[in-house]
Formats: C-alpha cells, sequence, structure tokens
C-alpha cells in the first residue's frame, strides 16, 4: 500500500535526523573513550619538569670579601674554596682576646696568690691566739693563787681578745678572697670561651662547598661586602636530581612508589629514560602564597581552568651517565599504573 502525499516529506525528513543524532552521539562517544578510557591504563603528563635541591651558601660572618675562587658554572665538590671574607679584622679580635685571657689568668694569679698568704696570715692568727690563751689560763691561776696582781690578768685578757679578733678579721678576709678567686677564675673562662669564638669566627671567613655541584649565577666579586645570614654563592646539587610531575588528582591517588616511569627531556628529547616513582605528595597549597611548606600547584594555563593536580617525585633509574640535568628543564612523563 502507497503512503499518503502528507506523509512522504517528512519520514525522509525524521530518518535524517535521527541519523544526525546517532552521528553526533557516536563521535561523542568516542571522544568520551579517548578522553576517558586511556587514562585508566596510561598515565601522561608535560606538566613536569626537572628538580635538585639548590644550595644557598652563605657566610656565618660579616666582612669584604678579599676572594673569590670559582667561576661561574664551575663543577665544585665538597670542600671546594669558593671565596674568603678579609681575615685581618678577625684575626685582630683573636689577638685582642689572647691578651685579654693573659691578663685574666695574671689577675686571677694574684688572687690565688693573695688566698695563700691570707692561709698563712690565718696559721700565725691562730697561733697567736693559741699562745693567748695559754697565758691567761696561766695567770688566771696565779692570779687565783694571788701570786700576781689582777692588772696582769687584764693584760693577758685584752691580748687573748685581739688574737680573737685578728683571727675573725683574717678569715672574714679569707672568705672575700675566696669570693675575689672565683669571680677570677670565672672572667678566665669568659675570656677564654670570648677567644675560641673569635677563633671560629676567624675560620668562618673561608667558604666551601658543602655539597658537590654547579656554581649557578655567580655575581659575588672581591670587595663586595658580605653579611651575615645572607646567601652569596648557590650550588645545584649534583646528588639531588629528580623530575617533579604533576597529574590530575586522580590519576595521582593511583601511582605508588616504585611504580616504573618513562622520562623524556627537552634537553634531550629524542631519549626514553626509566624512572620509578618515590612520592606523591600528600598536599597542595590552594592559595598561591610565598613561605608555605606546602607546594602550590597552579590550576590555569594559557587562561584555562585545569583539573587539580598533585606532584610526584620521581627519580631516573639509572640515572644516565651521559645525559647533563638541568634545573627546572622541561620534562614528559608516562606510566601504565
Amino acid at each position: 500500500m502507497s503512503s499518503s502525499p502528507a506523509e512522504s516529506p517528512a519520514a525522509p525528513a525524521e530518518r535524517k535526523s535521527a541519523r544526525t543524532i546517532w552521528i553526533v552521539a557516536g563521535v561523542l562517544g568516542v571522544i568520551a573513550f579517548f578522553y576517558l578510557v586511556p587514562e585508566l591504563f596510561v598515565a601522561y603528563t608535560e606538566d613536569a619538569y626537572v628538580r635538585s635541591d639548590f644550595v644557598e651558601v652563605a657566610p656565618e660572618v660579616s666582612g669584604v670579601i678579599a676572594q673569590v675562587d670559582v667561576v661561574d658554572n664551575q663543577t665544585v665538590s665538597v670542600g671546594t674554596p669558593l671565596a674568603a671574607i678579609d681575615p685581618k679584622p678577625f684575626q685582630l679580635e683573636v689577638d685582642l682576646k689572647q691578651k685579654q685571657v693573659e691578663n685574666a689568668l695574671a689577675a686571677a694569679k694574684v688572687k690565688q696568690d693573695g688566698a695563700q698568704v691570707i692561709a698563712a696570715d690565718i696559721d700565725s692568727a691562730k697561733a697567736a691566739v693559741t699562745l693567748a690563751q695559754r697565758e691567761y689560763d696561766r695567770f688566771h691561776a696565779l692570779v687565783s693563787e694571788q701570786a700576781v696582781s689582777q692588772e696582769v690578768l687584764d693584760r693577758a685578757t685584752d691580748q687573748r681578745q685581739t688574737t680573737l679578733d685578728t683571727l675573725a678579721q683574717k678569715q672574714s678576709d679569707a672568705k672575700v678572697n675566696a669570693g675575689e678567686v672565683a669571680a677570677a677564675e670565672a672572667q678566665v673562662e669568659i675570656t677564654k670561651a670570648e677567644l675560641a669564638l673569635a677563633q671560629y669566627n676567624l675560620s668562618r671567613t673561608r667558604l666551601a662547598a658543602p655539597v658537590p655541584g654547579y656554581v649557578t649565577n655567580l655575581i659575588l666579586r672581591p670587595g663586595a661586602y658580605a653579611s651575615a645570614g645572607k646567601p652569596v654563592v648557590g650550588i645545584v646539587d649534583e646528588t639531588q636530581w629528580r623530575i617533579t610531575a604533576n597529574f590530575k588528582e586522580y590519576v595521582a591517588s593511583r601511582l605508588k612508589p616504585g611504580m616504573r616511569a618513562w622520562v623524556w627531556l627537552d634537553s634531550s628529547p629524542w631519549r626514553l629514560m626509566p624512572a620509578r616513582v618515590v612520592g606523591v605528595a600528600r598536599g597542595i597549597s590552594r592559595d598561591q602564597e610565598t613561605g608555605r611548606m606546602l607546594p602550590y600547584v597552579a590550576p590555569t594555563t594559557d587562561w584555562i581552568r585545569l583539573l587539580r593536580r598533585l606532584p610526584v617525585t620521581l627519580v631516573l633509574d639509572p640515572k644516565p651517565a651521559d645525559v647533563p640535568l638541568f634545573m627546572g628543564a622541561d620534562a614528559r612523563v608516562l606510566l601504565f599504573p
């Protein structure tokens, strides 16, 4: 049976519309498949870079830089001389403290000798008290027997009291002197400590590399003033190379330490290098503020809002000896979790 004239034009249009819907749905399904499904089996990011420890060498003392022993980009090992602060003021301080130690020792010696003199005086005073007491006892007995007059006993009594007063004074002097000796000995220890500090400061006028690596961005020159605690030389640590890769949260949460990965660097774009995961950050800062211990991962790039990402740390395993690494260089990371 043939269709009516009113229905004939509508049927092809409906079929065309349905076909278009299926095509669009199919395309969207394919896009969703390639966008979501591969990430269940493949973890990949271009948001990665090379890191190491950047050691900022700062002097412990302030002074004028007398010499610089390295040049920019020089390779250094532990203990390599970097620079030296003018040691003359510090040597003068050491000499001054040495004289103060000698003076303090001499003063303490005088007090200690005085203690010996006072001790001898006390012994003499005790002997005098003993003698005076014997005289007093003897005259007291004679007075009782009326062999001598009361005047003789009174003189013996006065003599005994005088010797007792002298002994008390010497004992008091001994206590005072003991305090002076203790103070003098304490002053000796203080000056020795000040001398040790001056000698330590003198030894800190020379700066040496604390880690092996590369001197970077060196601008230090002789004649510059170095302040204690302010870095003057920067070293990229050769022993702490690692890769920091920022993965989406649902990808990073599936990564575990020890997983194998593959890395290629923009500095060596044609070389794929093996690596392994050593850790996944358990926290990030959501605010871009300085001075925080938590890392901040920018959620935007080229004005596009991205999903939050977590830093994942990897190390090259093994690290190729013939591939130079550069702190801050871009990298790409591929894993099969």
